[in-house]
């Protein structure tokens, strides 16, 4: 006991204890990572053109960086009737990186069979793709969206279509050149503004004179 409430055992022992002070909550901050910064990408899909069987639409799909970290797009694929094995996997165009706030859009040309139904067609999108951090690229939850492509129409209904429109508008324009002729000759036939009108012929006094002697 004596031993023990030495000076000497007291330094060790006040020592010890301001050691496990400062050293026990050192042990207990959580490290930081990298991948503790975002990583996330917005994806939209739309189509443009007119959706006809046996027509083509672009599908657009469009990349938004709205993480930190550089993301990198891998592929997409495609899911739809529009295909007769149901899928399309798309390659053209990727991958590409985008860093912070970057933004890419990328066009693909579907389309759309003959034998298509009239109505409402879903294109679901998946695209694959990673991020990167100081350890290297990482694989991410695939992002999935989807369209609905509506098919309004027949080729050959939308070619009868464009032809009655074609047959309109040549008439109304033939219809208007009449116009424009008849309004340019009846304005030529006008006398002009100012012009004096031909003079009248004067009579031949030496006619008259010997017409009254007989």
């Amino acid at each position: 006991m004596n031993a023990l409430q030495s000076p000497k055992w007291n330094l060790i022992l006040r020592t010890g204890i301001l050691l496990a002070l400062i050293v026990l909550p050192l042990l207990t901050i959580p490290t930081v990572r990298t991948y503790a910064l975002s990583f996330t990408m917005k994806y939209d899909l739309g189509y443009s053109g007119i959706p006809f069987a046996g027509g083509v639409v672009s599908i657009v799909s469009n990349f938004t960086n709205t993480g930190l970290l550089t993301i990198r797009v891998i592929e997409v694929s495609f899911a739809s009737d529009f295909w007769s094995n149901g899928t399309r996997q798309v390659t053209s165009g990727f991958p590409f990186n985008l860093t912070a706030g970057m933004n890419k859009e990328v066009d693909t040309p579907v389309l759309i069979p003959k034998e298509s139904l009239i109505g409402s067609h879903n294109v679901t999108s998946t695209a694959t793709w990673q991020y990167s951090d100081s350890s290297g690229w990482h694989p991410a939850a695939p992002a999935v969206t989807s369209i609905t492509v509506n098919v309004s129409q027949t080729i050959g209904s939308f070619l009868s279509a464009f032809v009655t429109i074609l047959l309109i508008g040549l008439g109304v324009a033939a219809v208007v050149v009449v116009l424009v002729v008849i309004l340019v000759v009846r304005q030529r036939k006008k006398p002009k503004p100012g012009a004096s009108l031909p003079a009248s012929p004067q009579p031949n006094l030496k006619t008259l004179s010997t017409h009254r002697h007989s």
